[in-house]
């Protein structure tokens, strides 16, 4: 009798942690395709940062899923489950590995200046590159914590000379000015509420 009550306790564990890793696995996999999205809607800081690539989300529920049929599935389903999970996380770190860095930007910051007047803003410079092609990236980051919003101002391509960004400034705790290496000035203002561009420059 023991035994069997033990056995029963067991099974019932496995079942409830396994719909705890099934439910897991869905609500990342449903992060990973909607979350980029949603973190380009809001302009949300923390959502920027965790959905800027899809790829760790959607290793994270290969996983999940993976623990959930081996405690859920049996037999040749369970067998099935795993191998279709491992296939799948296997093509993700190649893809990482291999495909990612040749595909990414690579997007390092090297610039980060604060707003006048103390406003809670700041701007940032990354820089990157397209195979053999510098690029910009410049963002404004509006507030501190969870609530933070960062916005994109614009990207360069130093493929071309006029793409070469040469210089970013504040002019106001609401407007930027952006200087191309070869002179161009362009200005942006922002809200000044949110700290969101009124558009978003692409050059060239």
């Amino acid at each position: 009798m023991t035994i069997t009550a033990d056995i029963r306790t067991d099974r019932l564990r496995h079942r409830t942690a396994g719909r705890v890793l099934l439910a897991g696995g869905v609500a990342t996999g449903v992060g990973c395709l909607v979350g980029p999205l949603l973190a380009e809607s809001t302009g949300l800081l923390v959502l920027t940062g965790a959905f800027e690539y899809r790829w760790p989300s959607f290793l994270v529920a290969v996983a999940l899923f993976g623990a959930a049929g081996r405690l859920l599935a049996r037999g040749a389903l369970r067998r099935r489950v795993l191998a279709v999970c491992a296939v799948a996380a296997v093509a993700t770190l190649w893809f990482r590995a291999v495909l990612f860095p040749m595909l990414s930007a690579g997007w390092e910051e090297t610039g980060r200046t604060a707003a006048p007047d103390g406003v809670d803003r700041y701007v940032v410079v990354e820089e990157g590159s397209a195979m053999i092609d510098p690029l910009w990236r410049v963002s404004v980051v509006d507030g501190s914590g969870l609530t933070a919003l960062r916005w994109t101002v614009g990207t360069f391509n130093g493929d071309a000379a006029d793409g070469v960004l040469g210089n970013v400034a504040w002019s106001g705790p609401d407007t930027l000015v952006l200087t191309t290496g070869e002179g161009k000035v362009t200005t942006v203002r922002l809200d000044p509420t949110t700290g969101k561009p009124e558009r978003e420059l692409s050059v060239p």
